[in-house]
């Protein structure tokens, strides 16, 4: 009898462990961005779900575009974007980065919800979540702005669930090798290659082993950066880019961030001031030009020729404004037709005065 019932907690006891196991299956099936995140923050799934709470169908797509950008993948970056607008500061932030990186940042912002700025860059500060500062960092790496890249990475490690991760220690010891501080990036690499996921990568970038194609990374990273340092305020993103573009005035991407920064906050004297349309042209800038030129009396044919603004933007700015007047500055019947415009945007996007 005692035999007998030593079998059945035996065979209870695998069942359960059986079910643990497809239950940890199926649950690597549904979230496998969760588990590769947690991967690139040296955590394991445990501490993962106590950090970041239980997956579910946002978190995955938020996470899925993280991990991509990682890997520099922006097509697939888009395609996670594109599953649905999650109306989500850190979606958007990510919508906006992949979008820069495949040179078309002005032409789709107006095609995804836009949190004004905090859509482009990410705050970093006391009231920052771990997870948006583990995520701030990405957009100034892809700049050039190594300072501000290194600055992030560093809160990123230091915020990180266990206060580490490869993710981190790539983005410091890359900004190191960029800036040229060897020792630094050494110090990194170091701590790499005792792992057995980033051997190879660490391996790869010891100076002295560079392939071809990593030393023109190096180069082409290293031609955006500023040739001085400035000190500014963690809010002055504006000089940030206008520093940037100081160094490097053919950095579009640099250049399409401060021109978008400026239309998200509505300032469109800064925009008109930034923007040179020999460097950049975009619809997005037409229209933003347009609402600039109709306040300060200057709609003539010189200036669309100057601005390159195309007869079919002023047709429709011409239809937008009358539809506006004619019912009294209501949106109702504008939102079908120009409900991804700049204009509808100046006229009626609204901050949420509780972020």
């Amino acid at each position: 009898m005692k035999r007998k019932g030593g079998c059945i907690l035996l065979v209870i006891l695998a069942a359960a462990a059986l079910a643990a196991g497809l239950s940890q299956c199926v649950f690597l099936v549904r979230h496998p961005y969760f588990r590769k995140l947690a991967a690139q923050n040296g955590i394991s799934l445990r501490e993962a779900r106590k950090a970041w709470g239980k997956p579910d169908k946002v978190s995955e797509q938020i996470m899925g575009m993280v991990v991509e950008a990682d890997r520099e993948n922006w097509t697939k970056v888009s395609e996670l974007a594109a599953e649905r607008d999650l109306k989500s500061e850190i979606g958007t932030y990510y919508y906006n980065l992949a979008n820069a990186m495949q040179g078309r940042l002005p032409d789709r912002l107006m095609d995804y919800y836009q949190p004004f700025e905090r859509g482009l860059f990410l705050p970093v500060g006391p009231s920052s979540t771990p997870f948006q500062i583990a995520c701030a960092g990405d957009v100034w790496f892809a700049l050039g702005y190594m300072p501000l890249a290194e600055r992030d990475a560093m809160l990123g490690l230091l915020f990180s669930p266990s206060h580490t991760g490869p993710r981190y220690l790539r983005r410091l010891a890359e900004t190191n090798l960029i800036i040229g501080d060897f020792e630094a990036a050494s110090k990194y690499l170091r701590i790499l290659l005792n792992t057995r996921s980033d051997r190879q990568w660490a391996q790869e970038r010891l100076p002295g082993q560079w392939r071809p194609e990593y030393q023109l990374r190096i180069a082409e990273k290293r031609n955006l950066m500023p040739q001085f340092d400035l000190v500014h305020g963690m809010d002055q993103t504006q000089l940030a880019l206008r520093v940037l573009l100081t160094a490097n005035a053919t950095n579009k991407t640099a250049l399409d961030y401060l021109l978008c920064y400026d239309l998200l906050t509505k300032d469109l004297d800064a925009f008109v001031a930034d923007f040179n349309p020999a460097f950049t042209a975009s619809r997005l800038y037409e229209e933003a030009m347009l609402i600039f030129l109709a306040a300060k009396g200057g709609m003539n044919e010189e200036n669309f020729a100057h601005y390159h603004i195309a007869p079919k933007t002023f047709h429709d700015f011409n239809r937008f404004v009358s539809i506006y007047k004619r019912d009294d500055g209501a949106a109702r019947n504008l939102t079908a037709e120009f409900g991804k415009s700049y204009w509808y945007y100046f006229y009626f996007a609204a901050r949420n005065e509780k972020k």
